[in-house]
């Protein structure tokens, strides 16, 4: 509140005046730390302070396999090619796999030799478990089977360790891995009798002192059906004597002797 004043219109002006001053003075000394703080924020911002800082690229995402072929995150491998084996040798030479439980998204309709052959170049870069991501039988869900190379457990394989193969009849085939007579069993009515070879392979496991088993199915086998049966071993209830799956890079023959690389 300005203070009354009675002497006249002079006094009244110069008050005015004075109060004038002090808020233009008060003003400029908001405008003047507001710039300041403007400024501080943007040096921080070209800086990088004060930003969240944004997380680094996975050089393992991206790596899959589906009905066309198998993928390094944008790259794709055209395994049709010639040279698609040394093509796909010298792009997982780049990934640092080494003793590292490598994450694989694969495609029920992918062919079994291409996952063999990518869970395969892995091993030879040094990986030291392959998770395979795929649809369950039903779709609803996802569901992840460990797979280990052949190189990194051939030499711990007993011969008597059991094999497990589709055939590309949709039926099954299970032996030892030092050959001999094959049990099969005939495909079921919506694919191969997944829990008829369970029981074969659980019963034939139990002799043999192996903590690992043999995977793998005939040539252009589709994927999901092989899926099935590793998972089916591996969430067994009680658990086989084997439960770790080793994916065979080849095709095999049922029966036949099952020779692993080193």
């Amino acid at each position: 509140m300005l203070p009354r004043c009675t002497g006249g219109a002079g006094l009244t002006i110069a008050v005015l005046a004075v109060l004038f001053f002090a808020c233009e003075d008060k003003v400029a000394q908001f405008g003047s730390r507001a710039n300041e703080q403007r400024a501080v924020a943007a040096s921080a911002a070209s800086s990088g302070e004060g930003a969240k800082p944004t997380p680094p690229v996975d050089p393992l995402a991206g790596l899959a396999v589906d009905d066309l072929g198998l993928l390094l995150s944008d790259q794709r491998i055209d395994m049709t090619a010639k040279d698609a084996p040394g093509r796909l040798t010298l792009a997982i030479a780049k990934l640092p796999v080494k003793q590292k439980t490598v994450p694989l998204k694969v495609a029920r309709n992918a062919k079994v030799q291409h996952v063999e052959q990518f869970v395969f170049a892995l091993g030879e870069a040094g990986a030291a478990q392959v998770d395979v991501t795929t649809a369950t039988r039903t779709g609803e869900k996802m569901a992840v089977l460990k797979l280990f190379p052949e190189q990194l457990i051939a030499t711990q394989l007993p011969e008597c360790t059991l094999v497990g193969m589709i055939r590309h009849d949709n039926s099954t085939a299970i032996w030892h891995m030092r050959g001999g007579t094959a049990f099969k069993y005939t495909k079921g009515l919506a694919g191969p009798d997944i829990s008829a070879t369970l029981v074969g392979l659980t019963d034939q496991m139990k002799p043999c002192n192996s903590a690992h088993w043999v995977l793998g199915g005939e040539e252009n086998v589709t994927w999901g059906p092989v899926f099935d049966l590793g998972v089916a071993v591996a969430t067994a209830e009680p658990p086989t004597r084997a439960t770790n799956a080793v994916l065979l890079h080849e095709s095999m023959v049922a029966g036949r002797r099952v020779q692993l690389i080193k």
